[in-house]
């Protein structure tokens, strides 16, 4: 049946089912079809954009909020881990000073006459200098001692009486282990913390001094001072007196005054959140080995700030997608169905192969048609693309075979021979050699026409390749061989090894200091890989493209004829990349597959290899 009639009895139907049912124009199932599909697609929009919106405010505000606890907490993490770092740095430090047999015999001796101690304070005044050398934040280091008879300098050496009680009291009964202090005001230009040690190493109930080490307030500055963007950071001590901070805008030196959290602190590590000045803080602080306490704090608008800022654009980026959407739905909605009957009608030709597009009626549901033209096409097409590609790789491989078959080899052979009978006749024995190593390099190169070789023969090739070369070149030319011969026995099409070869010594052998070139054969797990890596001028990026993406008449079969034979017998997976630096040489990659003999291309083109 011929498509008006089609449309014909299609309308007859149509008139005598208005007369029998009546229809509303107002109905759902009597709209046109551009507005069921706005209708449709705009409540499928909109609901899903109003729960996004929803889901998007909350959980990103959750989010956001969560990490940011979670950086606060591994900021205070890495600042204490970096100050325990250095206060052990310092225990240990002290600890070369507290095992010092030298430095407890000069502490412990009686002197009878003066000068008898100045060896004891040649050794001070040269160990503990040296110490605060190597340490730049070090700017003191006293050892405190009760023997009369040592002479006290003032500087390195001082008398009991002078370290305060306080520190005194605090450092015997640590009974060796380290203790800190700190300078009253941690703004002064010399605000220090101490670290002290009683000198007790055979007897911990008479120690024999006790040893300080004035530590500048920089060293811990520097640990907190890039922890401090867009938050506060604070190391206080058991009292609550600032030790060292990154606020520069604090005004007291006792963080309690500013922050009445004292009651908060009293766990090893925690988290909380107090209302200061009226203004809500979040809180988290973990102690130190050592008494001491970091403490870090952020106000909430500053915490939820981008938390605020991405949730005013996910909705504003919602309601402006939404109103995209909306217009862009409405346009595609009438572009589409006032299209989709001309859509059919091109699909239709495409089909039947007549490009010649025309307009024609068709009585079948739009969508339906679409989808069975549009399934028929994609077929017709592939399988012209399949033929194609088939007929392509044909033509490529008889213009190969052609160009391989244009020398007659038994002609080629007779003449080669004649020449080298002549040479040794004549006492040439470098053309009997050249001549020699150029029949043997075709008895390779042509093999009877065939395409598909083992590998040894490829190296054999290259190797009388490179031999006829070295007669000319002599010394110029360096090639070196680095082989796995358990990978002769493979197959490979010919003359992939010497047009690079070739390149190399065309490009680079003309300098003075001549060309060394690698030939390397492996296996890198189910590939054979071939490279020719020489030390040449090298190539620059655009002389490197120019080879890959056209064939070089001065490079023999050329870089991208090799490529293209190589991916026409093994597949796309496999070919030629070449690295080239100008100055320093090249490296021409080969990717073969292993287990050449079973793929399909193989088995079309030589069966019998």
């Amino acid at each position: 049946m011929s498509t008006e009639k089609t449309f014909e009895n299609s309308g007859r139907l149509m008139g005598r089912f208005r007369q029998w049912a009546p229809i509303d124009k107002w109905s759902f199932g009597n709209w046109r079809l551009r507005h069921k599909f706005f209708f449709i697609f705009l409540i499928v929009i909109i609901l899903p954009f109003s729960m996004l919106i929803h889901y998007s405010y909350t959980s990103t505000r959750s989010t956001i909020t969560e990490h940011t606890y979670t950086a606060l907490n591994g900021s205070l993490a890495q600042i204490n881990a970096n100050v325990e770092k250095r206060l052990e740095y310092y225990n240990q430090l002290s600890d070369i000073l507290y095992m010092d047999a030298q430095l407890r015999n000069y502490l412990s001796t009686d002197y009878e006459q003066a000068y008898y101690y100045l060896n004891a304070f040649h050794y001070i005044n040269q160990t503990l200098p040296t110490l605060m050398s190597l340490n730049p934040n070090l700017i003191g280091i006293t050892i405190y001692t009760d023997n009369k008879t040592l002479y006290s300098d003032g500087q390195y050496v001082k008398y009991m009486e002078e370290l305060p009680d306080s520190l005194k009291e605090r450092t015997l009964s640590a009974a060796g282990n380290t203790v800190f202090s700190h300078s009253g005001d941690f703004r002064a230009p010399n605000a220090h913390v101490t670290m002290a040690r009683s000198l007790s190493y055979f007897s911990l109930q008479h120690p024999y001094g006790v040893l300080t080490f004035d530590i500048h307030d920089s060293e811990f500055y520097s640990l907190i001072r890039n922890e401090s963007y867009n938050k506060s950071v604070y190391i206080i001590d058991e009292k609550g007196e600032l030790i060292s901070t990154g606020d520069q805008e604090v005004n007291s030196s006792q963080l309690y005054d500013v922050y009445p959290i004292q009651d908060s602190l009293t766990a090893e590590a925690g988290a909380f959140d107090a209302r200061i000045d009226g203004q809500e803080h979040f809180f988290t602080y973990r102690k130190l080995s050592n008494g001491w306490t970091t403490v870090i704090t952020v106000p909430y608008d500053e915490l939820l700030a981008n938390t605020n800022q991405a949730t005013k654009k996910i909705i504003w980026y919602s309601v402006a997608t939404i109103l995209i959407a909306v217009l862009l739905l409405y346009f595609t909605t009438k572009f589409m169905t006032k299209r989709i009957e001309v859509l059919l009608q091109q699909i239709r030709k495409v089909e039947r192969g007549d490009f010649r597009l025309s307009i024609q009626p068709m009585g079948h549901d739009e969508i339906g048609q679409v989808s069975f033209a549009f399934n028929k096409m994609a077929a017709t097409i592939q399988s012209l693309i399949h033929n194609v590609y088939e007929k392509e790789i044909a033509r490529k491989e008889s213009e190969l075979n052609t160009l391989q078959a244009q020398i007659n080899p038994h002609f080629l052979y007779n003449t080669l021979s004649s020449i080298s009978s002549l040479a040794v006749k004549e006492g040439t024995m470098q053309v009997y050699q050249m001549v020699n190593h150029l029949a043997k390099y075709y008895r390779v190169s042509l093999n009877k026409g065939k395409r598909i070789i083992l590998m040894e023969q490829e190296i054999n090739l290259v190797k009388n390749y490179v031999a006829i070369q070295k007669i000319r070149f002599r010394d110029k030319l360096r090639v070196y061989y680095d082989l796995d011969e358990a990978l002769f026995a493979k197959t490979t099409i010919k003359l992939i090894l010497q047009p690079f070869i070739e390149n190399a010594i065309h490009h680079a052998v003309g300098d003075d200091s001549g060309i060394n070139i690698i030939v390397r054969l492996r296996q890198e797990e189910e590939d054979i890989v071939l490279q020719v890596i020489d030390d040449g001028v090298g190539m620059t990026k655009e002389q490197l493209n120019r080879a890959l993406n056209k064939t070089d008449p001065g490079s023999g079969y050329g870089v991208k004829n090799v490529d293209d034979r190589v991916k026409l017998t093994y597949g796309e997976a496999y070919g030629i990349s070449i690295f080239s630096r100008p100055g320093i040489g090249t490296a021409v990659t080969i990717r073969l597959p292993a287990n050449s003999d079973r793929h399909p291309a193989y088995q079309r083109n030589e069966p019998q290899g």
